[in-house]
């Protein structure tokens, strides 16, 4: 009974941790798929303090607007391959771009959100060559809903430059295309 206990205790802070780590979830996106797909996302790329690891993001090309993103993340203790898909496109408010992302349901992402997951995306390097992308998932700490694209872009052009308006950012490299 007491160990039964203790092992809730323990798990307890991870479990917050976990919870702790989700971008803003909005029913609408910032705005419609209108920006063409950068070429120089296509391909690989890695979380940049995890090099080592065999988890990645590949993004490829949906249509002339949008991505397919998918997220492979290695499971050491079976050796299996987890796979979940996702539709995303870039949208800007005042000159900064915000990326829009929606996991897709099919056989592999059985039970899906129907919300957005919303970053602050910042891409360094030049126009033909990227070194590196910034994410910055908007803070899980808005409460604010929105129903309409106009009012989710006014709220983020509001507070846009307030540090706490995003959670913990994520860098990450291109390792091929």
């Amino acid at each position: 009974m007491k160990s039964t206990v203790f092992l809730r205790l323990l798990f307890l802070p991870l479990l917050v941790l976990l919870c702790t780590a989700c971008p803003y979830e909005s029913p609408v996106f910032i705005d419609k798929p209108q920006l063409l797909v950068n070429p120089t996302l296509i391909g690989v790329w890695k979380n940049e303090s995890e090099r080592e690891n065999p988890d990645n993001f590949d993004i490829r090309k949906a249509d002339d607007f949008t991505y397919l993103i998918t997220e492979n993340t290695y499971r050491k203790e079976d050796r299996a391959l987890l796979q979940k898909r996702y539709r995303a496109h870039i949208s800007q408010v005042d000159g900064k771009q915000f990326l829009n992302v929606k996991m897709i349901k099919d056989s592999v992402n059985v039970t899906v959100s129907d919300n957005y997951l919303l970053y602050k995306i910042e891409i360094q390097g030049t126009q033909k060559t990227i070194q590196k992308i910034t994410l910055l998932p908007l803070s899980q700490y808005i409460r604010e809903q929105f129903m309409q694209t106009t009012e989710l872009q006014a709220f983020i052009s509001k507070h846009q430059h307030l540090s706490f308006f995003y959670g913990e950012y994520s860098e990450f490299v291109k390792v091929n295309d």
